[in-house]
């Protein structure tokens, strides 16, 4: 009877030791898990009026600016950005409604994306487009060119040309000087020949992207957008004390 009822206490502390631990790891893992930060970018008004993001059971506002980056909002729990709009059910209760979803950028700790409307009756109403928006991958000085056309581009700035196929991105180096300044931009179709032609400004502390779209017919102009950012320099460090001179 004793060395039934000590196996039956032993048994107990094992399951009850294997239920904290699994708690522990847990806890932990939730606790490691970085906060992903991420801003939206619309050209126009959405025909949404509020959008809203779920981050774990949460609904929270978003807050867009046509033509410039949002605020940057934190996103604690999944692996995608989720975008809703209130909607009142048939039973008269409000409810959210899935209107635009992409995924997060393995690795990505801050994330930029693109929200469009759609004009698709089977599909959700807002196309998202998202990209990796961290510093270390997209530094102050340099510009990101998007092919957003259905043809494969050549770009050519600060010296550089850059084959772009049809929904690629490259990185350049502005090399400007402190003040900053105007560099040529040109677009080329695949044999070289040029068919767009401007300038664009760029500044050490800024980080422009150029999003490339197709033109509305043959032949046509060829839509380019620019997203300008500021990145405030980091401040200085502080002096260490200074000797004191002898009398």
């Amino acid at each position: 009877m004793k060395t039934r009822r000590y196996f039956q206490f032993l048994s107990t502390a094992c399951l009850l030791f294997l239920l904290a631990c699994t708690l522990h790891l847990h806890a932990q893992s939730a606790a490691a898990r970085p906060t992903v930060e991420f801003c939206c970018v619309v050209w126009d008004p959405l025909p949404i009026p509020t959008v809203f993001y779920r981050d774990g059971k949460s609904y929270l506002p978003l807050e867009f600016f046509p033509g410039n980056r949002s605020q940057i909002y934190p996103l604690k729990d999944g692996n995608a950005l989720e975008l809703f709009e209130k909607v009142t059910a048939a039973d008269g209760a409000l409810t959210y409604k899935l209107v635009g979803k992409a995924p997060l950028v393995a690795g990505a700790r801050r994330m930029l994306f693109l929200v469009d409307p759609v004009a698709n009756p089977t599909g959700l109403p807002l196309r998202l487009y998202g990209v990796n928006d961290a510093l270390d991958v997209f530094p102050p000085g340099t510009i990101r060119f998007f092919n957003f056309s259905t043809a494969e581009l050549q770009v050519k700035f600060a010296g550089k040309v850059s084959k772009l196929p049809a929904g690629g991105m490259s990185l350049v180096k502005s090399n400007v000087s402190k003040k900053g300044g105007f560099i040529p931009f040109l677009i080329g179709d695949p044999k070289g020949e040029v068919i767009f032609e401007t300038r664009l400004f760029s500044q050490p502390t800024g980080r422009d992207m150029v999003f490339i779209g197709a033109p509305a017919q043959p032949g046509g102009r060829v839509p380019v957008k620019v997203l300008p950012q500021l990145i405030a320099p980091e401040p200085p460090m502080p002096a260490g004390p200074q000797p004191s001179s002898s009398p």
